[in-house]
């Protein structure tokens, strides 16, 4: 009785026991992941937006405006280690809940600073929330996702973020443009970031946990009941809970999870190369590369801003829409090379002194060259092609190294293009560019189209094999789990 009390409660909110098959429940829960994914991209924007005006507030130097603007991204590494443990502790939903709590409290001290440090403070809490959300939205999207639709939904993360970065974009251009007391305009600018947090921590007290959490957790039947709340027939979902049972065992019985195993090994270049390309300089500075090409007015830079972040936004909706079909594989190498071509050509065009409209074009350019695979798949991949025990603590490696890599990017934006110039700045990041597309092509295989269970199985190789059980008994699959699975949500990891 316990036992069902503890699933019903993890399961489902405000004690609800079963619900009809609606696969409206699952747009809505994937809404919502998508909503936290959005709130990252709002700070992206509204911070390319803020940050000239904070600049003239506080007189900031080179080194403070690469701070304020990078240091989010190497606190949101260490926010990311920390919630991939809770994630695997706590649950899906609750570590959401916990990044939309730091999104608050980090925005609040943002928008009424009185000071840089206090500024700087505020970014550090809010970096904490981004690396907490950009584990656990990915993961949580992955694990509630159909097979046949799982490169659609999860591709919404990405998408999500994008369309919080052009939210921000579009913001600061309206407060610029608005009769807003000037002093005010970025603080009005970082305050309405308070909205999308906000929103999320209502909804997600109407929302189930993710089922394959559950069943990590020891309640298969609160996961089964969650599946069929999510659209699965009563059979389909004994047929899942099986599945990731089977997976679980077979996962006890393989050799433990290591650091550097082929999986976290490849979550970590994805991270890795998904940003070392140079394009969160273009989302963070595009109002400084403007300015250097030649747009004077900062309402003109700002509206700049708003295209680019339609050219991020609108391939990634079309690949979105293919990438079940055509695979994530040929998308991922066809977007590295489009990336070291358009960032060649941007490097040209400030070299020969092109016009202010050709760099917008160039600008949108190069981001919708890394939407329409490298942006939105790498998490996606990165996730496949983690076994289920390993999948929160793999997308943690993944995550940090990603807001490392984000991190030293932005923070030496700057002093980059300060020391090659412009056209030695993008002539850099091509070369990167050229560099990735090598690893796209010998690392990442294909995943379309088989279940997170087959892949794990391909990753292990078919070495365990795994003894039929009866789906006709959830206790009798609770217990066998309790078997090999004591301690929910920890690993036994080997630095090797």
């Amino acid at each position: 009785m316990g036992d069902k009390m503890m699933e019903t409660f993890v399961g489902f909110p405000d004690g609800q026991t079963s619900f009809r098959n609606n696969k409206k429940e699952l747009k809505r829960l994937v809404a919502t992941a998508a909503t936290t994914a959005a709130t990252l991209g709002y700070d992206v924007g509204i911070m390319a937006a803020a940050i000239q005006p904070i600049e003239a507030e506080f007189e900031l130097n080179s080194i403070r405006k690469e701070l304020a603007m990078g240091s989010l991204n190497f606190i949101a590494a260490a926010g990311a280690l920390w919630g991939g443990v809770v994630a695997n502790k706590r649950g899906r939903k609750p570590t959401i809940t916990l990044a939309c709590w730091l999104f608050v409290i980090g925005t609040v001290s943002m928008a009424l600073a009185p000071n840089y440090e206090i500024l700087l403070t505020g970014r550090i809490i809010t970096g904490l929330g981004v690396g907490v959300a950009v584990v656990v939205t990915p993961v949580f999207l992955t694990e509630v996702a159909p097979t046949e639709k799982r490169g659609q939904i999860n591709t919404i993360f990405d998408v999500a973020i994008n369309g919080g970065i052009l939210l921000g974009y579009i913001v600061g251009f309206c407060v610029q443009v608005f009769p807003v007391p000037y002093p005010y305009k970025w603080r009005l600018m970082l305050g309405l970031g308070l909205v999308l947090p906000i929103v999320i921590l209502w909804y997600l007290s109407l929302l189930p946990e993710s089922p394959r959490w559950l069943v990590m957790a020891n309640q298969p039947g609160a996961a089964k009941e969650v599946l069929e709340h999510l659209g699965q027939s009563p059979q389909e979902s004994s047929k899942t809970v099986e599945a990731i049972l089977d997976e679980l065992e077979k996962e006890r019985c393989s050799e433990p999870v290591h650091w550097f195993g082929r999986g976290p090994k490849l979550a970590a270049g994805l991270g890795f190369w998904q940003q070392a390309t140079g394009t969160e300089a273009v989302l963070y500075y595009s109002a400084d590369f403007l300015k250097q090409a030649g747009l004077d007015s900062p309402v003109k830079r700002l509206l700049g801003n708003v295209f680019v972040g339609l050219c991020k936004l609108g391939p990634e909706l079309l690949a979105m829409r293919f990438v079940d079909q055509l695979g994530r594989r040929p998308l991922m190498i066809g977007s590295a090379v489009s990336l070291t071509l358009t960032m060649s050509v941007l490097g040209g065009a400030f070299y020969w002194s092109w016009s202010p409209i050709s760099v917008v074009i160039l600008l949108c350019a190069v981001m919708a060259s890394y939407s329409v695979g490298v942006g939105p798949f790498s998490f996606l991949v990165a996730s496949e092609n983690l076994g289920l025990s390993e999948r929160a603590s793999g997308m943690t490696l993944c995550a940090t190294v990603n807001r490392c890599t984000s991190g030293t990017v932005a923070l030496t934006t700057v002093s980059l293009y300060e020391a090659l110039g412009d056209a030695g700045f993008f002539a850099l990041y091509a070369f990167i560019a050229a560099l990735s597309i090598c690893f796209y092509l010998t690392a990442v295989h294909e995943t379309s189209g088989l279940s997170l269970e087959e892949l794990a199985e391909r990753a292990r190789g078919d070495n365990c094999s795994v003894t039929s059980r009866s789906p006709s008994s959830d206790v009798a699959n609770a217990e066998s789990f309790k078997l090999f699975n004591d301690n929910p949500g920890t690993l036994e990891i080997q630095i090797s």
